[in-house]
């Protein structure tokens, strides 16, 4: 799977960020939006209101997780190649990279200003194109909640970005791995 096409890395680049639209979604649950004039009041289902801005957020949620969750699933089960790990370097710290798209609705965003929703728009799709075009979209938070570990280890042949669910630990390991993307692989069972 040596190219990822580039509507899937932005499918992949939008699971990264969906605890920051849950957060949007419970934190927007009733704002009122008028964008042109047109006022769009939220949508009732039973005793919870929710808003435009809420339901979309929670529908990319839906989607993009579940687009991650295959992708992942399949390649794990992929038949993969025996690879001797020389060195690695637990690289769970870029998790981090995270944190300032994080922390800019909570300090700024007022989620009926179409004004605001605009503005973190623009920094939300500068964040996108910079992860995209860094190769970085396996560091993804949501991966820590299935329980992945991203390495970045050397082989004889090269330095890769290694995904998995096993805790690298001590010298000479062999494990078998499959190619996700041009530098990033993951385990395989």
């Amino acid at each position: 799977m040596g190219r990822i096409p580039s509507w899937a890395k932005v499918v992949l680049f939008l699971s990264s960020y969906s605890p920051l639209y849950i957060i949007i979604a419970l934190r927007a649950h009733n704002a009122e939006l008028s964008i042109l004039g047109l006022q769009l009041e939220p949508v009732g289902f039973g005793p919870v209101e929710l808003s435009y801005l809420s339901l979309g957020s929670l529908l990319v949620t839906v989607v993009s997780v579940a687009f991650l969750a295959v992708m992942i699933r399949m390649n794990r089960t992929r038949q993969g190649q025996m690879s001797e790990i020389e060195h690695y370097r637990n690289r769970s710290d870029m998790f981090t990279e995270y944190l300032l798209v994080y922390i800019f609705p909570f300090i700024v965003f007022e989620f009926s200003n179409m004004f605001d929703v605009a503005a973190f728009l623009v920094l939300f799709i500068t964040v996108a194109a910079i992860v995209i075009r860094s190769n970085r979209l396996f560091v993804n938070p949501v991966l820590i909640a299935f329980r992945y570990r991203v390495y970045e280890v050397e082989t004889e042949h090269d330095r890769r970005i290694l995904l998995t669910k096993e805790r690298l630990d001590g010298n000479d390991i062999t494990i078998n791995t499959a190619r996700i993307s041009s530098d990033v692989y993951i385990t395989t069972r």
